[in-house]
């Protein structure tokens, strides 16, 4: 069985009667020293008897890359566990706030104490030494993914624009596996279809990376237009579109052609909003329309 415990291998009986000890010896010492400090060893000994992991929900991925269409609801799903885990996280910081901010009380009134009652103040130190490992040891982290998270509100928004009939929007998503064999969804891209297309249209995929921003790390979605090779008509009518704040990189081989079109970087544009993402969907359907006439 998987010990919860950092250090030792003991039972939890073991445990306690290890560091009840530890605290006993420093008291002991302590108490009538009117010193602090010559029991803070064994305090600190204790704290590894009881040194629990932090629990979390964070799954033990495998490294794989499995790529599959999903259903809209299935991304719903996704998006409102995101949502929801975000919400848990709010719920936990409170406590743990509220917990440093007693100790720290604690602490003061300990060491005002100090001068009227020596004694009593060491009581009250080893009181909020005694306190740690109840307060802050095996603390629950809710695991949310950071890519996905921040990616998910530009693709929900290019799910959500109107489509003409005929158009046919695919969510992909990359999955893992976790130790009990779980999918672990990872990262996600849309691929949008007209279902009357030129022979050598694959499709328009939407895509996402992270950028570093001036404050963090930010979303960029852009457009890849796919084609089989770079000669058909699709290809050589994607490569010479051309749309204000955007640029268009035409890319690939004989055997399959691209055609980037991005938002343009200059001018802090490193991150793409929801509305951003709304225009590059508005725009690539009326590219499509154009072709598929």
């Amino acid at each position: 069985m998987e010990s919860h415990y950092r250090f030792l291998k003991l039972g939890l009986g073991a445990r306690l009667i290890v560091a009840g000890s530890l605290f006993a010896v420093a008291a002991i010492l302590q108490i009538p020293a009117n010193n602090l400090a010559v029991g803070v060893p064994f305090i600190v000994a204790a704290w590894f008897s009881l040194a629990l992991k932090p629990v979390s929900n964070k799954p033990k991925d495998q490294g794989l890359e499995e790529w599959r269409a999903v259903t809209d609801g299935e991304i719903a799903r996704i998006a409102d566990s995101l949502k929801q885990t975000k919400k848990l996280r709010v719920n936990l910081a409170g406590p743990a706030v509220l917990k440093v901010m007693l100790l720290i009380v604690a602490v003061l009134i300990a060491g005002g104490s100090a001068v009227a009652s020596p004694r009593v103040s060491v009581a009250l130190f080893n009181l909020c030494l005694f306190s740690v490992p109840g307060l802050f040891f095996g603390s629950l982290k809710a695991h949310l993914p950071p890519e996905l998270d921040m990616k998910m509100s530009g693709f929900l928004a290019v799910l959500n624009v109107p489509r003409p009939e005929g158009y046919i929007l695919t969510p992909y998503l990359r999955f893992d596996k976790d130790a009990e064999g779980r999918d672990v969804p990872e990262d996600m891209r849309l691929m949008l279809e007209p279902r009357r297309k030129p022979d050598d249209l694959v499709g328009i995929q939407f895509q996402s990376s992270i950028n570093n921003g001036e404050h963090g790390k930010v979303p960029y979605m852009y457009a890849v237009v796919l084609t089989k090779g770079k000669s058909g008509p699709a290809h050589q009518k994607f490569k010479t579109m051309s749309a204000r704040g955007f640029e268009v990189e035409p890319g690939g081989d004989a055997d399959y052609g691209t055609v980037v079109v991005r938002q343009e970087t200059g001018g802090g544009g490193y991150h793409t909003t929801d509305d951003d993402c709304e225009s590059l969907m508005v725009l690539m359907i009326k590219a499509l329309g154009k072709i598929t006439g």
